[in-house]
């Protein structure tokens, strides 16, 4: 038989860190972060267009439908933040985009038009983005859905570096027959 041996004697199990290990872990830490910020940036930028174009193709695409559905015609314009009336701008990142019925037919929403839907204005999210309009006016689709003229809207993101705009910018070219399509930034709008 053997001696038994205390339970007292045997040799305490390591557990935890040394202090190399956790100093290579750290390390190791500190490169993925360094290699994996920038791209997570670009991921969001590029979420955070996608998500306005979308929004804005889906307005355009909802007025023209309610334009037919109604049989009247719908007009999309900036406005102020307590206005109603339409601002004459062709920088519409800085206004709320309104959608309504234009039922006197001036193009500017009054009283008696309905109300169809509204955006927030596009610069006030945390990442600073241009949305500008080629030209000044509204968007006027009639009551068979078709739009009084063609248009075009730049989203991007603002930078020093115009490369940058022009990987994650956008076009939505706007046709006569109310087609709305997206393309690369600075892309030329043809018919469609």
């Amino acid at each position: 038989m053997g001696k038994p041996t205390s339970t007292f004697n045997r040799p305490k199990k390591s557990t935890g860190f040394t202090i190399i290990e956790l100093l290579v872990t750290i390390a190791i830490l500190g490169i993925l972060l360094a290699l994996g910020l920038p791209e997570f940036r670009s991921f969001i930028v590029s979420n955070r267009l996608s998500t306005d174009v979308k929004g804005f193709v889906g307005l355009i695409n909802y007025a023209r439908s309610e334009a037919i559905t109604r049989n009247q015609s719908v007009v999309i314009c900036p406005k102020a933040n307590n206005a109603i009336t339409c601002q004459n701008s062709q920088f519409w990142g800085v206004y709320e985009i309104q959608a309504f019925v234009d039922i006197n037919g001036n193009g500017q929403r009054d009283t008696s038009d309905t109300l169809l839907k509204t955006l927030t204005a596009v610069d006030r999210t945390s990442l600073e983005r241009g949305f500008t309009r080629t030209s000044v006016g509204t968007i006027v689709f009639r009551s068979v859905g078709l739009s009084t003229d063609t248009h075009t809207f730049d989203i991007w993101t603002k930078s020093s570096d115009v490369a940058y705009e022009t990987k994650y910018g956008r076009r939505v070219c706007i046709s006569r027959p109310g087609r709305v399509r997206v393309i690369p930034y600075l892309t030329t709008c043809t018919s469609f």
